[in-house]
């Protein structure tokens, strides 16, 4: 009887596959047209039941044009973006970084 299923019986390529996949997150935020996030209709429960903004919302753009360098935009959606984005990039750095550790 097998007691685990996973991807592959090699344990080295699937640390390869999750490590290139958590270093291509940022990469593939980064192709995320903000335009195209702008046109969409917002799926804030808060906002879509009040018609305010809660402190989250727009945080998604936000993020995404920090990533791309955009950073007078991303403060102009959220000015949470100033502590949320430092944040999610040390979150980022520091399971890289275990992850390279566990070798």
């Amino acid at each position: 009887m097998q007691k685990e299923i996973c991807l592959s019986e090699n344990k080295k390529l699937n640390k390869i596959i999750l490590r290139t996949g958590i270093l291509l997150i940022p990469v593939a935020l980064y192709f995320i047209p903000v335009e195209w996030l702008n046109s969409q209709h917002s799926i804030c429960l808060f906002k879509n039941l009040t018609g305010h903004e809660c402190w989250g919302c727009c945080m998604t753009r936000a993020v995404i044009s920090a990533i791309q360098l955009h950073f007078e935009n991303a403060f102009h959606y959220n000015k949470l973006v100033l502590f949320v984005f430092p944040v999610l990039l040390y979150l980022w750095a520091k399971t890289l970084l275990n992850l390279k550790s566990q070798q």
